[in-house]
């Protein structure tokens, strides 16, 4: 757990300085939920252990009801669940986690949505059904879209996302640019529907710094696309990003289910 921890913080001169990422696609296109594509998404992440005796069951009956109160306290947000699917894990590392619940939504959305959960009864009694199910440490982060076919992310609530945690070895401004240029020149034999970077800022301070680069595929179908893309010679591209801008510790993959969508 304490490495799956350490790798959601960073450094606040990177937070600070990779904010200015910009998207490299139009201004107008829209996340569910109303979220510019173009502009921060606040994710606040959630890395979840069900307690002893508890089942997921219980706890999904749990989040239903939080759906049920965000709605009825206008702070909806977009629900992703992650679980583990091909990871770095084994017997002698284990994950240390059951999945992991990412909460997309504007910035003053998650600060409302904090405060009514622990001003309201129901908030406080959904709070404490979810301690007694799992163990979840909270975190909070901001993603930046790199590339993304927002119609089809918007329509797709199960796809395969695909981690890979890096330290930048270049300034800000030129691991910037080296980001537009790829999306700009991006192949269509990767098979992916989206790419982001996050940036994790509240609940890390003993961290190293890293960010993450998040691929987001519609099935293992595009998921194996970009792996047969990679082996008929994407590998040159990735090794001279990996040779000249950062160190990244290497490809995992989540199943990825969208449980909510803000009503419209």
């Amino acid at each position: 757990m304490r490495d799956v921890l350490q790798r959601l913080g960073m450094a606040v001169v990177l937070v600070v300085s990779l904010a200015a990422l910009a998207a490299a696609q139009s201004d107008t296109e829209l996340f569910t939920g109303g979220l510019d594509s173009a502009g921060p998404i606040n994710v606040q992440t959630q890395l979840c252990k069900l307690n002893p005796g508890r089942t997921m069951a219980e706890y999904d009956e749990m989040v239903n009801g939080y759906f049920e109160w965000a709605r009825e306290n206008d702070v909806e947000v977009t629900f992703i669940r992650q679980t583990p699917y091909l990871t770095h894990a084994n017997p002698a590392n284990p994950s240390g986690y059951d999945f992991i619940e990412f909460l997309a939504s504007d910035y003053e959305t998650a600060g409302a949505s904090w405060d009514k959960w622990m001003s309201t009864e129901e908030g406080q009694r959904l709070n404490e059904a979810w301690q007694s199910i799992a163990t979840c440490y909270v975190k909070m982060a901001t993603l930046r879209t790199q590339w993304a076919d927002v119609e089809a992310l918007n329509a797709d609530d199960e796809r395969i996302v695909t981690w890979n945690w890096c330290t930048p070895k270049r300034s800000i401004s030129q691991l910037m640019a080296k980001h537009r240029s790829m999306a700009e020149s991006r192949p269509e034999e990767l098979g992916n529907i989206g790419w982001f970077i996050f940036i994790p800022r509240i609940g890390g301070a003993d961290a190293p710094v890293k960010v993450g680069h998040i691929v987001v595929y519609p099935d293992v179908a595009g998921l194996m696309a970009g792996q047969k893309w990679l082996s008929d010679g994407g590998w040159r591209a990735r090794n001279d990003y990996l040779r000249l801008y950062a160190d990244c510790t290497g490809e995992s993959a989540n199943v990825e289910l969208v449980l909510n969508r803000p009503s419209q």
